[in-house]
């Protein structure tokens, strides 16, 4: 068993996972997008269907990064930047905010999990997920003793 230390996100920091996680799923997509308006731009014929392609293309990745600035600034997300801290155990993960709310998750429900260069993502349900960012660990033996008691047998799954 492991306890994490206290922790809070910030807006900023949700925010820059948001957009990193969407650049990680879906950045051939938006490189594509670059890439083919870029071509239609130098190469196409100047008519409004090109004009709509380049403007599309250009524009969807800065859309979709202001709708993840939108949704990490709402008032209606404050719970998510709650203190929180968790016991971790090799069956379970105790989740506590505070005096809030406390929780508890077996690991046999989470359905997915995923890794940033600094954050792992355990997903409960596809909209689902609890964040650990990886300096919420005490020591690296905790990180270690996590990644290879939790979130690997999950994965391997």
């Amino acid at each position: 068993m492991i306890t994490t230390k206290k922790f809070q996100l910030t807006k900023k920091e949700y925010f820059m996972f948001l957009v990193r996680l969407e650049l990680k799923r879906r950045g051939w997509l938006f490189a594509f997008m670059w890439v083919f308006s870029a071509f239609v731009l130098f190469i196409g014929k100047k008519d409004s269907f090109s004009v709509f392609i380049i403007v599309v293309g250009f524009m969807y990745l800065l859309l979709k990064i202001y709708k993840y600035w939108l949704f990490a600034n709402s008032k209606d997300n404050k719970v998510i930047f709650y203190e929180r801290q968790h016991e971790i155990f090799s069956d379970r993960i105790n989740s506590g905010m505070g005096k809030i709310s406390k929780s508890t998750i077996p690991v046999q429900n989470f359905i997915k999990v995923f890794e940033l260069k600094d954050l792992y993502l355990l997903y409960i349900s596809k909209g689902q997920t609890i964040f650990l960012p990886k300096r919420i660990f005490e020591t690296p033996e905790d990180e270690n003793w996590f990644r290879n008691e939790i979130f690997l047998k999950i994965k391997n799954r």
